[in-house]
């Protein structure tokens, strides 16, 4: 990784499922979209066979997907028993997990066999996807009495996965589709479901507007207006430097057995959310670069009531021990300054540019902070001077950025 803002091949990150085999599909889900940590491929029951195609767990949120190959009858639709078998399927992996509580023990590629906790989840969401030619008629959603069913067609699957491509954002979707869905207002969509993603994007991500409509009718169309508009141009273009900070949640694992508490709030941030994070990682990153007054230089940034702080050390001065232990204490500092954020993210990496770098992360959680805290990073501070008297600034970014001349 260059020391300079890297360059970001956005073809890398774009999924793409054509020539694709559903089992390819679930691979490149687990690496591109949720990432390695949080994807259980094919996980298995205690009798042997397969629960699902996919789980994905993530903090208390559990993703349910099944994956069929399914061809289009004469009438131009598919199979109703074939659909009907997928989501008997999902519906069964749900009662597995949730009401039998079926004891499970889930293998990730890093951390080897784990338990399913089912009492820990909180959102349950169920994914079917047909990944033959897509059916003009088919419904968003399935109502299972128990749980919906969420039904992607070929190209809707390829065009959710590039837009909404962190598991806050996806989740975030589904939860507000099904509300919308849930209503009893007439519900209108001409085309694809892209046209409801696009509706719910140009929204600012909300379907509040429709949910208070008696009707609703999404005409076709929308989504390639939205798509080839300026404003999504320059979005994906200044998204680019976000997959950087995907980059550094994926190496997370290399650094201790007990990452994965770290890798969770690293990977928690939304798309919009890493971008303001990497083009912050990667401005200190320069600047303590350009540095040549000082071994240390050091960054905090605040988001979303979390605190991030970053720490460039020169290696040829500083030992990893020593950088561990300051980066420990500059999380216990910016947990102080800045009292309602209760969670601490550090980073610490070399301060020159290289070749490759090593890094170092630190997570603190401090629920109640008190006197005692506060004195004790008090006594630190003034021993050290570190962000005894910080400069600060507020830097306003714009998901979808206007042109200069705008």
């Amino acid at each position: 990784m260059s020391g300079r803002i890297p360059r970001i091949n956005i073809s890398e990150h774009y999924f793409n499922l054509k020539g694709k085999t559903a089992e390819q599909l679930v691979q490149e889900l687990a690496l591109k979209t949720f990432l390695t940590d949080w994807c259980y491929l094919n996980p298995i029951l205690p009798n042997g066979k397969e629960l699902c195609d996919l789980l994905v767990v993530f903090d208390d949120i559990a993703i349910i997907w099944q994956i069929k190959d399914l061809k289009l009858n004469k009438q131009g639709k598919y199979k109703k028993s074939e659909v009907a078998k997928n989501l008997r399927q999902l519906s069964g992996a749900h009662r597995q997990l949730f009401q039998l509580k079926t004891p499970i023990e889930l293998n990730n590629p890093r951390r080897g066999e784990e338990p399913f906790t089912p009492e820990s989840i909180k959102g349950i969401y169920l994914i079917s996807v047909l990944l033959g030619k897509g059916e003009d008629t088919l419904s968003p959603l399935e109502d299972l009495k128990d749980s919906f069913v969420h039904v992607f067609d070929r190209d809707f699957t390829q065009i959710i996965l590039n837009e909404l491509d962190t598991i806050s954002d996806f989740t975030d979707y589904l939860k507000a589709k099904e509300a919308l869905l849930k209503q009893k207002n007439k519900f209108v969509i001409l085309g694809g479901e892209e046209e409801l993603l696009a509706a719910y994007l140009i929204e600012n991500r909300s379907f509040e507007n429709l949910e208070k409509a008696s009707n609703v009718l999404i005409t076709q169309g929308l989504w390639e207006d939205f798509i080839n508009s300026q404003e999504y141009v320059r979005k994906k273009k200044e998204d680019e430097i976000s997959y950087a900070w995907d980059s550094i949640i994926n190496i997370i694992h290399t650094t201790s057995p007990k990452y994965e508490e770290v890798a969770r709030e690293l990977a928690r941030p939304n798309r919009f959310d890493r971008r303001i994070l990497s083009k912050t990682y990667y401005e200190a990153r320069m600047t303590a670069d350009s540095d040549n007054t000082r071994p240390i230089f050091r960054r905090m940034a605040t988001l979303n009531k979390f605190t991030y702080c970053f720490l460039f050390a020169d290696d040829k001065i500083v030992t990893r021990k020593h950088r561990k232990d300051m980066l420990r204490w500059i999380c216990y500092i910016a947990r102080g300054t800045f009292k309602d954020n209760k969670i601490v993210i550090g980073i610490a990496t070399e301060k020159k540019a290289q070749p490759t770098y090593s890094y170092d992360f630190a997570l603190l959680d401090i629920p109640e902070w008190t006197a005692e805290n506060q004195r004790e990073m008090e006594e630190f501070q003034q021993k050290t001077k570190v962000f005894l008297n910080p400069n600060t600034r507020v830097i306003t970014e714009s998901e979808y950025p206007k042109s200069r001349k705008e």
